[in-house]
């Protein structure tokens, strides 16, 4: 339960914010011009020449030009502002933002991590242009849709209700792009929030809760909770361990669309969701602890890409898609597990705690033998604010990402770039990095022997490990993104993962593209 007491009005909140976001195909110049708000243009020098004389022509201000032409964007891009006066007098501004030129092999062509950084928490009740080609729309969508102001519980300025039009200048991209864009913001901004709110608000319970509630009305979606005690009952003893001590009783959400039926195997997206991590027995420092309560970030950006997929109908094949939830507290009191302890979970093997601070891989671990057992899947995907190496491995933007084959492992960096949503492969190396969960006890310990070995790429074979255990034999997938989920915005929530995993799952098909459609004969094509 939310301490403190108002879980319905945080429920109401999170799902029902009053800043939102609303994306038109073509941008209409006099009719933004007419509505008298403040404008925002964004994109590279050219395209922002092409748009600010657009512009200028409508508001007969030619001084516009002269200053996109007179912007120099660096690494991090420039930006300008001018004034102009509506029709009723008063004056607003117009701001012009040049995205940088340069973009190498691992990062979107149109910069969307610029666009963010550039335009996070500024856009609230504006006009936004986005002067980009077609084939970067979705990920200029995508990099705007994040940029509501964030969370605040600041009482000096009451949030006002308000809309932010999201349109494109040139073109147009093509309808799919657009419609994915409508839903996913809705996906964005609740994963947002979801990160963003303090733990004495988001619980297990109520992420529950708010799960549950933003898919009433949804068609073809059932759920399962698995929750408390019946945990421990039925043998989820890693997710049962971890989060026993909290307030808040550990739980196991499945959700499901059911697609079309058919006896057809389906996908399954699972994601770790510890609402605040005191590191258990193995307590973190007060430094250490702070920022904690993003680390269930993986399941607010898990969800947020099922609800997109599943307001858009699901999967594009019919296939079932499957979110699972692994939702705990790992805090510290008189039943918190503590190292030695020797736990089994619902794989079978038995696992010696050696780091309570370790607790992710152990409640997903759990979530994807659910998977294995009980849900008919050929594809498995989580994704986990996992290990603090992460960052050391593959930066601040892009998460790591391994798979067990190479097809499926470039789908998912592609659909990264797609999205703006970045990856980048860690080692997918079970042969020569398993032996670092080594137990003299047990079949394994929950953290590696030498910290120099790839820590993150093996915090991901732990989870992998437990999946075959099971008898699972199809593909998988693990992105940790324990520094994307907060890091390019200044530790405010990033999203991350909505975008990502709802073009990886379904693809919008933008036009020019250069990679065919998985349902097309990619490396996704026999599971979606």
């Amino acid at each position: 339960m939310v301490r403190g007491g108002g879980a319905a009005c945080a429920v109401e909140a999170l799902l029902r914010p009053l800043q939102t976001a609303a994306f038109t195909r073509s941008a209409n110049f006099k009719g933004l011009v007419a509505a008298g708000r403040n404008i925002v243009v964004v994109g590279k020098k050219d395209a922002l020449c092409h748009a600010a004389a657009q512009l200028a022509e409508v508001l007969a201000t030619p001084f516009l030009v002269k200053q996109a032409e007179a912007l120099t964007p660096g690494y991090a891009g420039a930006k300008a502002e001018a004034p102009w006066q509506d029709s009723g007098g008063e004056v607003r501004k117009i701001t012009l933002v040049a995205l940088p030129e340069a973009a190498g092999r691992l990062v979107s062509p149109t910069r969307p991590e610029v666009i963010a950084k550039q335009l996070h928490g500024k856009i609230a009740g504006q006009e936004v242009l986005l002067a980009v080609p077609d084939a970067d729309a979705l990920a200029a969508g995508l990099a705007t849709a994040r940029c509501l102001p964030p969370y605040t519980a600041k009482t000096e300025k009451p949030v006002e209700a308000s809309m932010c039009n999201i349109s494109f200048v040139g073109s147009g991209p093509c309808d799919a792009v657009v419609a994915r864009l409508r839903l996913a913001v809705d996906g964005i901004r609740l994963a947002q929030n979801l990160v963003d709110r303090p733990p004495n608000v988001v619980d297990p319970t109520l992420f529950r809760d708010v799960a549950i509630a933003a898919l009433q009305g949804v068609r073809g979606v059932t759920h399962t909770v698995i929750e408390g005690e019946a945990l421990r009952e039925r043998g989820y003893g890693l997710l049962w361990n971890t989060g026993r001590s909290s307030p808040s009783p550990p739980c196991l959400l499945v959700l499901t669309h059911a697609g079309k039926g058919g006896g057809q195997k389906g996908a399954a997206i699972v994601g770790k969701g510890i609402t605040f991590d005191t590191g258990g027995a193995a307590l973190k420092s007060r430094e250490g602890q702070i920022g904690m309560k993003r680390d269930m970030a993986g399941a607010a950006g898990v969800f947020g890409a099922f609800l997109t997929i599943a307001k858009a109908g699901g999967l594009p094949s019919g296939k079932p898609l499957h979110c699972v939830l692994c939702l705990a507290e790992n805090n510290i009191g008189e039943s918190m597990m503590v190292q030695d302890d020797i736990l089994t979970g619902y794989s079978g093997l038995t696992v010696e705690i050696n780091n309570t601070d370790a607790e992710g891989r152990l409640v997903l671990a759990d979530g994807v033998s659910h998977v294995a057992k009980h849900l008919d899947c050929d594809l498995v995907i989580e994704m986990a604010t996992l290990t603090g190496a992460q960052a050391i491995s593959t930066g601040t933007h892009h998460g790591l990402v391994l798979a067990s084959d190479e097809e499926l492992e470039q789908d998912a960096v592609y659909a990264g770039k797609l999205s703006g949503e970045y990856l980048h492969p860690g080692l997918f190396m079970p042969e020569l990095l398993t032996h670092e969960f080594d137990s003299e006890f047990a079949d394994m310990k929950n953290s590696v022997k030498n910290r120099q070995n790839a820590q993150s790429s093996c915090a991901g074979l732990f989870i992998y490990k437990h999946l075959t255990h099971c008898g699972y034999t199809g593909r998988w997938l693990h992105i940790d993104m324990a520094t994307p989920s907060h890091g390019p915005l200044d530790d405010y929530a990033t999203g991350y993962g909505v975008g990502l995993l709802s073009t990886l799952l379904s693809p919008p098909e933008p036009r020019g593209s250069k990679r065919p459609r998985p349902d097309d004969g990619g490396a996704l094509s026999s599971s979606l």
